[in-house]
């Protein structure tokens, strides 16, 4: 006698179900990040972003209870993805000069590349709709740049200011820089302009 044949049930393709949920996770955050560096945050409703993504609404709040929540997940994810890129490289420089190159270079780099990711970031970087613990969090992936400035300090090659006082001069010439490099399509032109815009930021930080 033929046995019967099985049907597969669920808990036998965990792989595949994981992969969907995997997939419907990534395409709501993709198609919030473009919506709310777009529209904002009040303009962005949660079902705008499930119909732009092409799942349901009940399907979003399965993945993040609330809008809230939602930013947050993104927030936290673009400020760990930032500052990994940002120090990529730099404990194989020898000097503070070096490293602080190298930092803007990747920070340049991946700009250019994320342009909605850097956009959020800025203009989310004091929001309200962010909890505390999300900036905490967000923040605490740079501690890095605050022992580099000190470690510079103590060697006498950056000014002795506010280390602080300093990040918040050095963003916005780098985000300034960004967009002038991603405006150059030449890569000759653009590497010069990169490179003039770092030695204008080191000029204003050495001592």
């Amino acid at each position: 006698m033929e046995k019967s044949k099985k049907r597969p049930s669920k808990l036998e393709t965990p792989d595949r179900e994981k992969e969907k949920i995997s997939a419907n996770r990534e395409k709501i955050l993709t198609t919030a990040l473009t919506l709310f560096t777009s529209r904002g945050f009040f303009g962005t409703p949660t079902s705008l972003i499930s119909k732009e993504a092409g799942v349901s609404t009940g399907t979003l709040f399965f993945y993040f209870k609330t809008k809230e929540e939602l930013i947050d997940t993104l927030y936290r994810r673009i400020k760990e993805e930032a500052a990994k890129e940002m120090c990529r490289g730099i404990d194989k420089q020898k000097t503070t000069e070096a490293k602080i190159r190298r930092l803007g270079t990747n920070m340049v780099e991946w700009g250019i590349r994320n342009h909605a990711k850097l956009k959020f970031m800025e203009q989310f970087a004091h929001s309200p709709f962010v909890s505390t613990s999300a900036h905490e969090e967000g923040m605490s992936h740079f501690f890095f740049l605050g022992d580099l400035v000190k470690d510079g300090i103590r060697e006498g090659a950056i000014r002795n200011i506010d280390p602080s006082l300093l990040f918040h001069m050095m963003a916005p010439a780098l985000s300034g820089l960004v967009v002038q490099a991603s405006e150059i399509e030449n890569p000759a032109e653009r590497e010069k302009i990169v490179q003039d815009g770092l030695d204008f930021i080191w000029n204003a930080m050495k001592a």
